[in-house]
Parts: C-alpha cells; sequence; structure tokens
C-alpha cells in the first residue's frame, strides 16, 4: 500500500499522529518547570497539522510507524527532539546530561537530515523575504539566532529529524529532492496552510492584517 485510500483516512492518520505527539508532549519535564505551551492544544495541533500538509502518504505511513514502534518501547519522541536541540541552545549541558542517554545518530543519517534541514532554510529565507511581517512573527532561521529560550528553525529541525527512522528520512529526503529539482517551496505549503486555520484567508491575507 503506497498511499491513503481517502482523504479522510489520510485525516485520520494525522490526527492519530498529532495525538500521539501531544501524549508524549504532556511527559516533557523542562528544566524551568511546565510550559505554557504544553497547556495549549490548539496551537499545537495547527502546527503539526500544517507539518503534515506537506508530506506524502507514504512519508506519514512511515513516521506513524516510528511513533508506534518508539511507544513500545517507552521512548518519548517528542523529549528526544527537545534533547537533541539541546546541542545548539545549551552545548555543555548537552554533552554531559543529554547526549551519553540519547539514541546515536549515525554518520549517514546525519547527511540526510543535513540535506533536508538546508533546503528548508533556504525554503524559509525565501518566504521572508515575500513575507516578512510573518515570517517575523515566527522561529528565527539560523542556529546562530537562537537566544533566550527561542529555537530557529534550523536547531528545531535538527532537533526533530533526529528523531525519525532512517526510513522515514530517505523518504523525507526523496520529497525535498523532487520539490527541489521542480523549484517548489513545501514550506509554503506548510505556512499556507497555517495561516488559513489560523482563519486567514492566504498568505497575503496574513501578511497585510498583521501589518496593521
Amino acid at each position: 500500500m503506497f498511499g491513503y485510500s481517502s482523504e479522510e483516512e489520510r485525516r485520520q492518520a494525522v490526527d492519530r499522529i498529532i495525538k500521539t505527539e501531544w501524549e508524549m508532549f504532556q511527559k516533557v519535564n523542562n528544566i524551568g518547570g511546565r510550559a505554557d505551551c504544553q497547556n495549549d492544544w490548539n496551537t499545537f495541533h495547527v502546527m503539526r497539522c500544517s507539518q503534515y500538509s506537506a508530506w506524502t502518504d507514504r512519508m506519514l505511513m512511515s513516521y506513524e510507524k516510528d511513533l508506534n514502534a518508539a511507544v513500545l518501547q517507552g521512548r518519548n519522541l517528542v523529549m528526544e527532539k527537545y534533547a537533541y536541540m539541546m546541542e545548539f541552545t545549551a552545548p555543555d549541558y548537552y554533552r554531559t546530561e543529554l547526549a551519553p542517554f540519547l539514541p546515536k545518530v549515525d554518520t549517514e543519517s546525519m547527511l540526510i537530515i543535513r540535506e533536508i534541514t538546508d533546503y528548508l532554510i533556504e525554503c524559509e529565507k525565501e518566504i521572508a523575504l515575500k513575507y516578512p511581517t510573518l515570517s517575523k512573527a515566527g522561529r528565527t532561521i539560523a542556529f546562530e539566532e537562537d537566544n533566550d529560550g527561542f529555537t530557529s528553525v534550523e536547531t528545531y529541525t535538527i532537533g526533530e529529524l533526529k528523531t525519525y527512522s532512517k526510513d522515514t528520512l530517505e523518504l523525507y529526503l526523496e520529497h525535498i529532492r523532487v520539490n527541489r529539482a521542480a523549484d517548489k517551496n513545501i514550506v509554503l505549503v506548510v505556512k499556507s496552510t497555517m495561516v488559513k486555520l489560523y482563519g486567514y484567508v492566504s498568505m497575503e491575507d496574513a501578511e497585510s492584517k498583521m501589518q496593521l
């Protein structure tokens, strides 16, 4: 089976994925205590649903398999994601307190992660030029811009991709290569879905109204 039989089946799969991620998110223990975003289901749902709007069926199927395997193994992929992110935001703490306990990511996977991340960063930069006000409302782009608890797109992406299986990473790489070759921006798909879920008509509508 290479895809869902209907849009409804795909929607149900996305809902299952987000529900599992939310349950994992609830179990993340922050150094400073429970974060406000852990009580914000609506924002979490919008962000995750938007991301998956740009994924293929095969990517969704593979990632749901990753999540289900993690649950059986007692792993929390969301917790691991935030731990991996601290390689950039708190390198000393990451090296001594986190890295020894996190799953090791092999060299081949890291090369895939780097290629995917580079493509997504270029997509973000392209959108920032066209929709500067909208872009400034979100994450900064490069990890050099991480500061005071605000994590960049680059840091967040690398952290999340490190939790994916090799199968999911390879499907993601295939997807971005197809889109890059066609000069398509899949982040634009994500953000277009996001602004509509927040009630805007389009990216242009969101950009215009956020300038007011």
